[in-house]
């Protein structure tokens, strides 16, 4: 593979049977090298082809940043990991004790609330603060912490909040000046005007069940969230998540490349190696994906095939799909974004692509 080629051969066409309009991977070694490939339309109704810095939305793989900033927190001595939440956001009504690294590894026992992490606004409204994000999740109900492993982007909510006020500044701030920029990734949490020009259309389809439903979830967005159908597809205008912690980076395939280079380096980076240790370091077995069933490190999910230890992040919400996705043995590391809404067959597609990857199987 090399800059802007079309994707391997296997994985094109899986992509075109999930009726992906388009994507891009990017992959990268121990050695910085990177590679990158494209596949289809990154807009139905222009035929606008996929390139390399077309911009996507990376969802919930944005949670390994927001582990990493507060990570970072941590490593400059702000906060512990073994803190209770309480102990830095006074006033929180939590059914049972919680500490960070509880939140971090998926294992608070607190459940989510669909209408608040579903929440979106469109381009032009007002963006809410992380503690207006997260006062829409029930944060008086739960499990007692421990018990299982069981995603929940309720968890990553009340982490952005511990960075905001923690680091005494919005955690996009945060994120953006202690950790993407010192990466040198082209990354944000909203499209700045050089980004809009390079957007992908995310994509639902035509009879998608999330079609009908959007209106019940976001009835702020009525009317202006989705566009007309065209190719048995509809199209989805700019919006962001309202709570940036749990998926609110944007950016091209490119973009997310420096966060995977920080983790196959073998030295300090913006990050100190042992940090980077520790995150990927399994510290609560259980499923937390698709693939990932071995259990969670901070903030990444750890996999295993044929005793082939792997660590990911899978992200998808309205309109995009994505893969984050270490091989840190074999140094080999990737990025696949795609403009269709989340469904497990994309995420099996995405394995299975990894996989190939990591095999050789790139042509």
């Amino acid at each position: 593979m090399g800059e802007g080629n079309p994707l391997p051969r296997g994985l094109a066409a899986d992509l075109e049977r999930a009726g992906v309009p388009g994507a891009a991977l990017a992959v990268v070694d121990r050695a910085g090298e990177v590679s990158t490939a494209v596949l289809g339309l990154a807009d139905v109704a222009s035929r606008s082809a996929v390139a390399p810095d077309t911009v996507f939305h990376l969802f919930s793989a944005t949670k390994l940043y927001t582990a990493a900033a507060v990570v970072l927190l941590a490593e400059q001595g702000r906060l512990g990991l073994d803190d209770p939440v309480t102990e830095h956001l006074d006033g929180l009504d939590l059914a049972h004790p919680v500490t960070i690294r509880r939140l971090l590894t998926h294992t608070s026992g607190l459940p989510d609330t669909l209408k608040a992490f579903v929440a979106v606004h469109l381009a032009g409204d007002p963006v809410p603060s992380t503690s207006e994000a997260l006062a829409r999740y029930r944060l008086d109900k739960g499990k007692p912490p421990g018990t299982e492993v069981a995603y929940r982007n309720v968890n990553f909510a009340l982490l952005g909040e511990v960075v905001a006020v923690v680091a005494g500044q919005p955690y996009e701030a945060f994120v953006t000046r202690a950790l993407l920029e010192p990466l040198g990734s082209g990354a944000r949490f909203s499209y700045d005007e050089d980004q809009r020009t390079r957007a992908a259309t995310g994509y639902l389809g035509r009879w998608d069940p999330m079609r009908p439903a959007l209106p019940l979830l976001l009835p702020g967005t009525r009317g202006r969230l989705t566009q007309r159908p065209v190719d048995r597809l509809v199209g989805l205008n700019e919006f962001g998540l309202d709570t940036a912690a749990i998926g609110g980076l944007v950016g091209a395939v490119t973009d997310f490349v420096p966060f995977l280079q920080e983790f196959l380096r073998g030295d300090d980076g913006v990050l100190p190696r042992t940090a980077r240790e520790e995150m990927l370091t399994v510290q609560a077995e259980g499923s937390a994906g698709v693939a990932s069933t071995v259990g969670t490190g901070l903030g990444w999910k750890a996999g295993d095939v044929d005793g082939v230890r792997f660590w990911n992040h899978e992200g998808g919400g309205p309109g995009f799909a994505t893969e984050t996705r270490l091989y840190p043995d074999a140094g080999l590391g990737l990025v696949l974004l795609m403009n269709r809404t989340h469904k497990p067959a994309l995420s099996r597609v995405a394995h299975d692509a990894a996989e190939a990857i990591r095999l050789g199987g790139v042509g």
